[in-house]
């Protein structure tokens, strides 16, 4: 971080950018519902983001349902209807962080990204238990031509209103371009271990920038 947070600045923050991403969603939706161009809205998002999606193998369009908790742009299901991909954008030139602290300078939003995943993880995970584990800049730059990449496998609460019992949580991050989040919904992550390959392919940025060195003592695995 730019600046060094003390533990209140930091849940304002998060807590504030969580308004403000479901916002940020919620004016998407409303606008697709009027223009009834969800795939223009989605490209849109790749555009700003620096983003290239390529739809994976096995997977069709499926609605777009309302979570507030983590809200998304684009949802997959597999042909046996086994696993749900969902997909979220954040271009860093739309999020605005509403900030005041005499003490402390706001951060900008390249500083966040490691914040947001372990806050988002936590938030949908409750009191599961989550592994997670940062890729490497060499994994990172490979699977996502990204600067920084992350994953998490966790249960997910029974009471959550999602109807699948575990998840595959992916964020990647580019400096001065996006952070962007896969979430793969399966009551079988082994089962579904064939086609993960391909989903964590379906979404990368369109270049590498730089890589991101951050304390990693438990690299993933690819």
């Amino acid at each position: 971080m730019r600046a060094k947070l003390s533990l209140l600045s930091t849940f304002l923050i998060v807590q504030g950018l969580f308004l403000c991403l479901f916002a940020f969603v919620a004016n998407v939706n409303a606008s697709s519902d009027i223009a009834n161009n969800k795939l223009q809205q989605f490209n849109t998002l790749l555009k700003e983001a620096g983003l290239i999606y390529r739809s994976p193998k096995g997977f069709r369009e499926t609605n777009v349902e309302p979570f507030y908790l983590m809200p998304h742009e684009k949802a997959l299901i597999s042909e046996d209807g086994k696993i749900e991909v969902r997909y979220i954008i954040r271009p860093l030139n739309r999020i605005q962080i509403d900030y005041e602290d005499p003490h402390n300078s706001a951060p900008h939003p390249n500083d966040l990204f490691e914040m947001l995943f372990r806050t988002l993880t936590e938030a949908l995970a409750e009191d599961n238990y989550i592994i997670s584990r940062a890729y490497t800049v060499d994994q990172s730059r490979k699977l996502f031509n990204a600067g920084w990449g992350s994953v998490a496998v966790f249960d997910i609460p029974k009471d959550s209103g999602i109807k699948f019992k575990q998840v595959l949580f992916i964020a990647i991050h580019q400096n001065d371009m996006a952070d962007a989040y896969i979430v793969c919904l399966t009551n079988d992550l082994n089962a579904a271990k064939p086609l993960i390959k391909d989903i964590k392919q379906s979404l990368k940025f369109a270049h590498f920038e730089k890589g991101i060195n951050m304390p990693n003592l438990n690299p993933a695995t690819q």
